[in-house]
């Protein structure tokens, strides 16, 4: 849910680093990273809906 070109570029830079862990078998860090992301992605999503207008 990416509202501006910085989030979308963060969360894809965030995200391919979630895929390099994933794939290299670091799961703990993976899971920490994709928590996080989540957390962000849903505190984005609550900024925009709640107070940007």
């Amino acid at each position: 849910m990416a509202s501006s070109k910085f989030s979308a570029i963060f969360f894809f830079i965030l995200y391919s680093v979630l895929l390099f862990l994933v794939l290299t078998m670091h799961n703990m860090a993976a899971m920490i990273i994709m928590g996080i992301g989540m957390f962000l992605e849903g505190c984005e999503g609550i900024y925009c809906n709640f107070f940007k207008h």
